[in-house]
């Protein structure tokens, strides 16, 4: 039981690490006889019960706390989180429980692997949440690493994009309902860019709070062959932003600047 409370203690307050470890303890010490499937399942609905909702909220709060102090970023954390759960799992093994046991340890720690979970959710401090509707076929937007700025936009069809064609229309069959003073882009993914003949025909897409139809996706295709576009595949990324709108002013001057109205090259080759 040593190396269990040690790895409750890190991933876990002090209140919640005892009512855990209490409560595996008590486990252990059930009789074998005693346990059939509906006790089994009560049990674990009567430990589960006891992570109250101010329990989990002061959970999460203590471990992003911790996260916080520890100046962690987004992968390190989901990479602690991740080891803390193999851990508690390989500590359940070396108590080596009978089925009911295992059975009931794992429902027990189920509160406790969900309060990881949004503690995780949180620490990503997401700006908004953005509903999305997927058309048949279409796959919800990702992000490959937790530190990207954008996310990946999937082909919802398989497309053949003819040589020396010009906007070609692919589609994602995702719809986006942003926030009002909110707009998404869509932009180039580099590896198209370097890899493929394709270019995105407008340079990058701006889509208005307005908007909730299909996202496309246009492109040209700047080679003398036929390329094809599979169902799955990562066509372009979606940025989202806030609105910053101005209202115009008209003054006679502009103030005087080091560079003034010189452009296109002045500063050299």
């Amino acid at each position: 039981m040593a190396d269990l409370n040690n790895t409750l203690s890190q991933i876990s307050n002090e209140e919640s690490a005892q009512v855990l470890a209490d409560a595996i303890q008590s486990i252990m010490d059930i009789p074998e006889e005693s346990l059939n499937d509906t006790n089994v399942n009560a049990i674990v609905q009567l430990v589960s019960s006891s992570f109250t909702p101010d329990i989990r909220k002061k959970s999460v709060a203590d471990i992003l706390k911790n996260f916080d102090d520890s100046n962690l970023t987004r992968s390190g954390v989901r990479n602690t989180l991740e080891n803390a759960k193999a851990e508690l799992i390989k500590a359940i093994d070396e108590l080596d429980p009978s089925v009911n046991k295992r059975k009931i340890l794992l429902g027990v720690f189920q509160p406790l692997f969900d309060i990881m979970d949004e503690t995780l959710e949180k620490y990503h401090n997401y700006d908004i949440i953005l509903p999305i509707m997927l058309d048949e076929g279409a796959t919800m937007p990702t992000y490959a690493h937790d530190t990207d700025a954008a996310a990946d936009l999937y082909a919802r069809e398989t497309v053949v994009i003819p040589a020396h064609s010009l906007s070609n229309k692919v589609s994602t069959g995702v719809h986006l309902q942003l926030p009002e003073n909110w707009a998404a882009r869509i932009i180039p993914r580099s590896s198209i860019g370097a890899k493929t003949p394709l270019r995105l025909s407008n340079s990058q897409g701006l889509i208005d709070p307005a908007y909730t139809g299909d996202i496309i996706v246009l492109f040209d295709n700047v080679s003398d062959s036929d390329y094809t576009i599979n169902s799955g595949d990562r066509i372009s990324q979606l940025w989202v932003e806030p609105v910053h709108r101005f209202k115009a002013t008209q003054i006679n001057t502009l103030q005087e600047t080091e560079r003034n109205s010189d452009g296109f090259g002045s500063t050299g080759k």
